[in-house]
């Protein structure tokens, strides 16, 4: 007999043992395959159990880390409508909590020119220093965030894994990505000549693997990853973003690149749509 668990019944289990024994199945013993047990399993099979466990695994600082972040901003921005941690720090619940994505959303601006905005946000990041060495702050006005949010695919991919922390962070239910918006964000992929770093090959890589996904109507970061480091190995992957590749790999990272960026502009002059729509869950 199969060992016992909490997700199938006692008689789900008696008919899956039965099955992988090949022995013979009664009618009812089919009704209970077709009816219960592969619709389950087709269920279960749908879940990252990985990635489900290790976001649900409790990580007794990062309630000490959240407090203190909501703290040092509540006390520097007035009008907070909200506060989210997303990115890298989320999916990996908080396993590298010194370097942290945060977006603050204000009911109004407090900055009538972007350099009191930016001086704001090097003020806190000298605050939490100490702390949190690499703090990521991004500051949008609600009505600034919502016009952009919709056609900024980076964004929508980066908010796909985030905790708000603060207030209500407002997002649509549905969204729509014009083929134009698609098309202007591969000139951030075009680079014309070697002189460009590691990281710089990478972030240009991974904008078009983004695209790509989101032709395919993906917002999955897992998924970005995953085809990342299929298209270049992970081992390149990681050397890129650290700077440390040679001048081979990254002749072939551009190699790479070059490949990709006439693959996904042919993908988007063929493609007959003016507009893709994307369900943000």
């Amino acid at each position: 007999m199969i060992q016992k668990n909490l997700l199938l019944t006692r008689r789900e289990m008696e008919v899956i043992d039965k099955k992988l024994k090949n022995m013979q199945l009664t009618q009812q013993d089919s009704n209970y395959l077709s009816k219960f047990v592969r619709p389950k399993l087709k269920e279960i099979n749908l879940i990252d159990a990985k990635t489900l466990l290790e976001k649900l695994e409790y990580n007794p600082k990062a309630l000490s880390i959240e407090k203190r972040i909501k703290g040092i901003l509540l006390k520097n921005i007035k009008n907070i409508a909200s506060i989210t941690i997303y990115g890298s720090t989320i999916y990996n619940s908080y396993k590298n909590y010194r370097d942290i994505d945060i977006l603050v959303i204000v009911k109004k601006r407090f900055w009538k020119k972007s350099g009191e905005k930016y001086k704001k946000i090097l003020e806190i990041k000298k605050q939490v220093k100490k702390h949190i060495p690499n703090l990521d702050l991004s500051i949008y006005d609600e009505k600034t965030f919502q016009n952009s949010y919709s056609t900024n695919i980076s964004l929508i991919y980066q908010l796909k894994d985030r905790k708000t922390i603060y207030g209500n962070l407002k997002l649509p239910n549905k969204l729509e990505i014009s083929k134009l918006d698609l098309r202007m964000k591969t000139d951030y992929s075009i680079l014309e000549n070697d002189e460009y770093d590691g990281l710089e090959i990478y972030k240009a890589l991974r904008n078009l693997i983004l695209i790509i996904l989101t032709l395919n109507k993906i917002i999955d970061n897992k998924k970005l990853i995953k085809c990342l480091n299929e298209e270049i190995g992970m081992n390149l992957v990681e050397k890129l973003k650290l700077n440390k590749e040679s001048k081979i790999e990254k002749e072939i990272a551009l190699l790479h690149l070059k490949k990709l960026l006439k693959s996904v502009l042919k993908q988007l002059e063929k493609s007959k749509w003016e507009k893709i729509v994307l369900l943000n869950h």
